[in-house]
Parts: structure tokens; C-alpha cells; sequence
């Protein structure tokens, strides 16, 4: 019996029916892990979104068709975690949403900076009385 890979992650179920149903007409099962979990929490948990798998004999044809459909390959996907991470932390703040994901980047590194000097400042105020 061959086992499951996975081949894509999205935050929403929705966002992973597109290529559910590209993989089907091509012949290939798929199956959706976490579909139920991820719609119930999503906001308040990150669970790792839903998952497309697939049979692991399938898995090179998958990735043709992927990559023919325009979806970003695994190896794209895994470089670009830890960025993603943030702007996750990022959209959870509402006057940052409608800044590109850099500019997120250095506006919280700028406030993270203010709040540390203040901090400091403060407390040289109440150390030196």
C-alpha cells in the first residue's frame, strides 16, 4: 500500500479545490487533510491550514501538473516559511494589512525598536530616583 504525501497547503479549504479538481481530471485521487479543523479555527489557531495529499506513486505526475497549472513547487513553498510567519503576525494587525510584506517587516522591527528605547529610557528614570 503506498502512503500519503503531501503536495500543498492553503489557509482556507476553498483556496485548495482548484487544484483538487486540476489533480482529479487528470486521473490522479487526492484527499484533504484537515478541511473540517481549518474552517472551524480558523482566526484562532493556526493549525497548518488544509492539505492536499496525494498516493506517493503519484506524486512525480502531481508535480507536473502543478507546476503546468502555475502552483509553486514544495521546495518554493519551504523557503519562504519563516517570512510567512510574519506576515502572519502581520495581518493580525490592521493598519499593516495594506502594506507590502517588506515594508510590514521593517514597520514592526521600527516599533519593536521604540518600544525597547522606551523601556530603557523609563527605566533609567525610575533607577536614577
Amino acid at each position: 500500500m503506498d502512503k500519503m504525501v503531501e503536495i500543498a497547503r492553503f489557509a482556507f479549504p476553498a483556496e485548495a479545490q482548484t487544484l483538487m479538481s486540476l489533480l482529479r481530471a487528470e486521473g490522479i485521487d487526492c484527499y484533504l487533510r484537515n478541511e473540517i479543523s481549518s474552517q472551524v479555527m480558523a482566526g484562532y489557531a493556526d493549525i497548518g491550514g488544509a492539505r492536499v495529499e496525494i498516493l506517493e506513486k503519484d506524486l512525480p505526475r502531481a508535480l507536473e501538473i502543478m507546476e503546468e497549472g502555475g502552483y509553486a513547487s514544495q521546495e518554493e513553498i519551504d523557503e519562504d516559511e519563516p517570512i510567512e510567519q510574519v506576515a502572519g503576525l502581520a495581518s493580525h494587525i490592521p493598519f499593516l494589512r495594506k502594506y507590502p510584506l517588506e515594508k510590514q517587516i521593517i514597520i514592526l522591527f521600527v516599533i519593536v525598536a521604540v518600544f525597547l528605547a522606551l523601556v530603557i529610557y523609563f527605566g533609567s528614570l525610575v533607577s536614577s530616583n
